[in-house]
Order: structure tokens, then C-alpha cells, then sequence
């Protein structure tokens, strides 16, 4: 999310609007910081494209109108000092506090992300980097600088594209209107195949910018336009504002999105515009001079926000009570007034043009060029002590034991749409059980251990998807999509055993009651098509941060001479949680069989950091297995098969 547009010079300053940016910068801070209040907070996002994409189109529409030109020269000054002052100071400051916070690995990472957002390309590294909704998310301190790259994108493009059809004559409505119908169509498409891409790349979510272009060009001269009718204003006003909060509270992490349900914020938006004229309550109730001033900040306290909450996430090592949160939050207030008042408003209103440029042009690329270093040093790996500094840029190439792209799949362009035959092994002339492996990419990384314990005994069948629990009533289109095809070709193998696992606890938020009222749907269509046994795999440690970085930052405080094989306190309780849940629930069921991979991995000594060798960690990240983690869970699982 952003508010970079500001408030175009040029155009008579609008309370109202600001007003209606704070509405969109609280949604956002809510979801990041209590989100089990404002779930669906993220479209706060989409409000703000809509925003944008209104006040520079008007703003461009008056120049055409005045001049019959635009001066692309001065528009992408403006921009430049509109940007740059906050977001050099916001990535000059995670920069340095990532020297002392992150472990070298993580700490070139950022170097990538801060040079991707200088280079405003962060949504393109991020989409190559991270899933918006998926934990690792809370670990990446400039994440929410994705949006910034989409709608700076967007201003590169539309200027040219109105200077083009000024050129020729053409009516700018007509174009506006195509663009924005072929960006949907590409949004709606690529959210069912790959929503990951269409959450972070520009041409599915310049509808949402082409859609406040749109009502600016909506009629010749808008700005003097007389105001809509009081019966059609307060009807629209009504129904924008429910709208968009229909979609914060409706909405969580677990939808596909964008797709149709970023319409909803959209529209609510474009209504709320419209009627803001002639619905007199509510342009009181957004020109409250509180309300106002959010809105005037909402740039830099965009900026702000997430990196304090993150890094306070990492440095805690987990999720952080709610009294640290709402400090945090009050923090990015104090810190974004601040902000604009001590570097923006300087810088883009009382230096002239030329001197601005002369110091916002070099700080830039110092961050720049700072950020690349960073990168290019791998974080500095020579911050890390032994004996944990091979765990500084610890990794394990999971792709191929995984079968990534053929049997593990993630939704990316260019995979099957759905399971090759090689997935499951062929008969053979020996008549050997079937025992198929359903869920996320967890069970994924289960697969490897199974295929070593397995040997030649049984053939196994692979249906694993990335981000998609075995639930036949998923929320996301393309996981019920695929499980139905992996039921229907359950039914078909007829295998003796299933085994499903998955991350059941994702985000750290679980009901156990729901998990077992969707797992039984599973479990009871398994058996209808002939699964003689199905195996549930409880979930694995769920380790405060990743594993890696979390021993090097306990060496960091406390160093040690060996690397310890297991850990106390260092997990979340909420896997245990189910895990009690579901063998209790799952006892004494006829066909069905519960296996603790916590008590394979887990005693009262702690959980296993490693299980023979210290070189090889039971995970990688925060809780897929690792090969010799894999092959222990694995053990139990075939230990239980009757």
C-alpha cells in the first residue's frame, strides 16, 4: 500500500480526500498489526491505487486542458519530490538497523529489497521472494514497499499513454476504459493460477489505478462539474463506505486475492468519490481535522509502520503481545509526523526544484548503492561467530527431492495445471500397496523421507500442492480446484493408504474445532473411495523464527562451544495445541490413524535442532523438514500403517 500521490499542486486542495486516505492507511496498519480485528485491512491497498490513480489523472486532465500539453519534465519531478524524502530516510534507517537485527543472510536480503524499492521495482523482487500472506512475510522489514513499485510503474506508463492520445486526437475515456478492462481480465485470470503474481506484478492491478483515472476523465472540465444529485449522493455514499468495509472485516489472508474481491474495495472507493460532493456527512466526517491530519501523514506512516513491526517480530523471535503493537503503532505516528513535518515539507515545498533534486537525486543513490553493496557482500557474513557461522546463509535445495514443478506445485506459470503420471509409480510385477500423499508443501518435504523409508515395500503417489491444506471446502479457488481432481484420482487409484499432512497451524492462528470439521470431509470422502487407512501427520515444531537464524542469534548472546541438538522454549504452542486435539479426536477411529510428528521430533529435553549431524538442521526455515527430519516422521508413519 501506498500513499504516494500526495496531493497534486495544481489542483484545489481537498479535505475530504484526506480524510478518505486515512481511512485506507488505517485499514492497512490494522491488519499488520492486530489482524485478528481488521483481517481483511490489506484492501486498504486498492483504496489508495483508486486514490492515485483519481488525483494524478486530474491533474494531468487540467494540464491537457490548459496547455494542451503535458510536461512530463516537471510531472516526474513532482514525483521525485513527493517520494524520495521519506522512503531515503525509511530505507537509510532499516539499513542501519539491520546491521545489529539480522543475521547476514537475512540482512542481504534486505539489501536486495532496499535496492529493488529505490529502483522502485520492489513488487517484481518480491514476487520472485515471498507470498504477501505467508508467515516468512512478518521477517521481511520492506515488504509493504511492493505497492510503491506498482503504482510508480503505473506513473512511468499513463502519462506517456494520454501525451500519445492527446497526439492523435483520440478521446482519453475510450482508452482508459480499454486498458482498465484488459488489466481486470488479466487480474481475474492470473489470480485462479497464480495469485502470488497477480498480487504483486503492475498489469493486474492497473485497473485499480485506470479506475480513479477513469472518474477523473468521467466528464469534460470534472472539476467544475456541478455536484451528483443528494438522493444518488447519500445512496452512494452509504454503499462505498460498506463496501470497503465489507472488505476489511469479510475478507483474511486466506482468499485468493486480488481477483473479483478487490472489486469491492475498489467500487466502495469510486462511490465514496463520487458522492463525496453531495453527501455533506460525509465530507464531515472525513474533514475531522484528526482524521485530516492522518491523511496528510499517511505517506510516511505507511512507510514506518511495517519496518517496526517487523523488526520487532524478528528481534523477539516471534509473534509480539498486542500492548508492544499498539506502542509500535503509536510509534509510527509520532515517527511519520516527524517525518513530513522535518524532511517533506522542506524538501518539496520550501527548497526550489533544482536545489531539492541536488540532494534527494544523490541520497537515492547513496541508499542505492549502499543496498547493492549489501547484497553483493552476502550481509556481511563476517558478522556471524562460530560455531554457527555456516548457519548464516544456511539453505537446502529442496526443489528437486520435492519434485518440484511436477508433483509439488506452486501455481507458477509454466507447471502442469495439474499432477503428471509420474507422480505416482507404476505397478511394477510385484504387487506392492499404494500409499498416496496429499497436502502443502510440507507434505512435500515429507515425500523424500517416505520415498527412503519405503524402499521397494510400497509405491507412493504424490498430490502436493504449495499453500493448500487437503481440505475439500478450501477457501481459495485453485486449492478446491485441485483437491477435487486429487479426490476424483484417489477414487481411481483405489490406494490402501493415505497420508496427509500440511501446515495446519499457518499463521500461527488455528481452531482446532475447524480443522477437524474439515479434515473429516476429507477423511470420510477418502474412505468412500476406498482408502483402507488414512494416516493424519499432526504438525511439525513451528519454530519462533527460522531455525537458522535463530542459533545464530543464541550464539550472538550467549556463545556456546557446541551446537545443541535440541531446543526448549523456542517453539509456538499452538501445533501442540492440535496436535493434542487431534489425537484425541481421531482415537479409536475406525480407518483412521493419528501420528505425532511433534513426539517424533520433540521430548521434554526440547525440540531437535538436528538429528545426527550438526550440519544438517531438521529445517531450513520455520518447520519444513529437512531430509534426516523427513526420514524420522516418516519412520512413524510407515510404523503405523496396519
Amino acid at each position: 500500500m501506498t500513499t504516494a500521490a500526495g496531493h497534486p499542486q495544481g489542483l484545489a486542495y481537498r479535505a475530504d480526500i484526506d480524510g478518505l486516505r486515512a481511512v485506507a492507511v488505517l485499514a492497512v496498519i490494522g491488519y499488520h498489526a492486530f489482524p485478528g480485528l481488521v483481517p481483511g485491512g490489506f484492501v486498504g491497498v486498492d483504496v489508495f491505487f483508486v486514490i492515485s490513480g483519481y488525483l494524478i489523472t486530474s491533474l494531468l486532465r487540467d494540464e491537457l486542458a490548459g496547455s494542451g500539453r503535458i510536461r512530463l519534465g516537471a510531472f516526474y519531478v513532482r514525483r521525485i519530490r513527493r517520494l524520495f524524502p521519506a522512503l531515503a530516510l525509511v530505507l537509510a534507517a532499516c539499513l542501519v538497523a539491520g546491521w545489529w537485527l539480522l543475521v547476514p543472510s537475512d540482512y542481504a536480503r534486505l539489501g536486495r529489497h532496499a535496492a529493488a524499492s529505490a529502483a522502485f521495482v520492489a513488487n517484481v523482487a518480491f514476487w520472485t521472494d515471498a507470498d504477501y500472506f505467508a508467515p516468512v512475510a512478518d521477517t521481511l522489514p520492506l515488504l509493504h514497499l511492493w505497492s510503491l513499485g506498482v503504482e510508480e510503474q503505473f506513473y512511468l506508463a499513463w502519462p506517456l499513454l494520454l501525451v500519445l492520445a492527446a497526439r492523435l486526437g483520440a478521446g482519453l475515456r475510450g482508452p482508459t476504459v480499454l486498458a482498465g478492462g484488459l488489466s481486470l481480465v488479466a487480474c481475474l485470470l492470473l489470480t485462479r493460477k497464480d495469485p502470488s503474481a497477480a498480487f504483486f506484478l503492475p498489469f493486474t492491478r492497473f485497473w485499480e489505478l485506470l479506475a480513479g483515472a477513469w472518474w477523473a476523465l468521467r466528464t469534460p472540465g470534472a472539476r467544475a462539474a456541478a455536484p451528483p444529485r443528494r438522493a444518488f449522493a447519500e445512496a452512494a455514499a452509504v454503499g462505498g463506505l460498506a463496501l470497503v468495509l465489507a472488505a476489511c472485516f469479510a475478507f483474511d489472508d486466506q482468499v485468493a486475492f486480488p481477483g473479483w474481491r478487490a472489486l469491492l474495495p475498489v467500487a466502495g472507493c469510486l462511490l465514496m468519490l463520487a458522492a463525496m460532493p453531495g453527501a455533506p456527512w460525509l465530507r464531515w466526517l472525513l474533514s475531522r481535522p484528526a482524521v485530516v491530519w492522518i491523511g496528510l501523514v499517511s505517506y510516511p506512516l505507511y512507510l514506518w509502520h511495517w519496518p517496526l513491526l517487523s523488526f520487532a517480530r524478528i528481534h523477539a523471535t516471534g509473534e509480539i503481545g498486542a500492548p508492544l503493537r499498539l506502542a509500535l503503532v503509536a510509534l509510527a505516528f509520532a515517527l511519520a509526523g516527524l517525518t513530513w513535518w522535518l524532511v517533506e515539507r522542506p524538501l518539496r515545498r520550501r527548497l526550489l526544484a533544482r536545489t531539492a533534486l541536488r540532494v534527494l537525486l544523490p541520497a537515492m543513490a547513496a541508499v542505492l548503492l549502499a543496498s547493492l553493496a549489501l547484497w553483493g557482500l552476502r550481509g556481511v557474513e563476517s558478522r556471524a561467530g562460530e560455531p554457527v557461522r555456516a548457519y548464516a546463509n544456511y539453505g537446502y535445495d529442496w526443489r528437486a527431492p520435492s519434485r518440484e514443478g511436477r508433483c509439488s506445485l506452486t501455481g507458477a506459470s509454466g507447471e502442469p495445471a495439474m499432477f503428471l503420471p509420474e507422480c505416482v509409480d507404476p505397478p511394477g510385477p510385484a504387487a506392492r500397496p499404494l500409499v498416496a500423499i496429499w497436502g502443502d508443501s510440507h507434505a512435500a518435504l515429507l515425500y523424500p523421507g517416505l520415498r527412503e523409508a519405503a524402499g521397494d515395500r510400497l509405491r507412493l503417489a504424490q498430490f502436493t500442492r504449495s499453500g493448500c491444506r487437503p481440505y475439500l471446502s478450501s477457501a481459495k479457488p485453485f486449492c478446491r480446484e485441485s483437491n477435487a481432481w486429487v479426490i476424483a484420482r484417489i477414487a481411481e487409484l483405489q490406494p490402501e493408504y493415505a497420508v496427509l499432512f500440511s501446515y495446519w497451524t499457518a499463521n500461527d492462528y488455528v481452531d482446532p474445532a475447524q480443522v477437524l470439521r474439515d479434515l473429516d470431509e476429507t477423511i470420510v470422502a477418502m474412505q468412500d473411495a476406498g482408502v483402507r487407512q488414512v494416516v493424519v501427520v499432526g504438525p511439525a515444531p513451528r519454530w519462533r523464527e527460522w531455525l537458522p537464524k535463530l542459533l545464530v542469534r543464541r550464539y550472538d548472546a550467549a556463545p556456546f562451544l557446541r551446537v545443541p541438538q535440541h531446543l526448549r522454549g523456542e517453539t509456538l504452542p499452538e501445533p501442540g495445541v492440535l496436535d493434542r486435539a487431534l489425537a484425541t479426536a481421531l482415537a479409536g477411529r475406525t480407518g483412521v490413524t493419528h501420528v505425532s510428528a511433534l513426539d517424533r521430533l520433540c521430548d521434554l529435553r526440547g525440540c531437535l535442532v538436528y538429528v545426527d549431524d550438526p550440519g544438517e538442521l531438521t529445517t531450513w526455515d520455520y518447520g519444513h523438514l529437512g531430509p534426516r527430519a523427513s526420514r524420522r516422521v516418516a519412520d512413524g508413519v510407515l510404523d503405523a500403517l496396519d
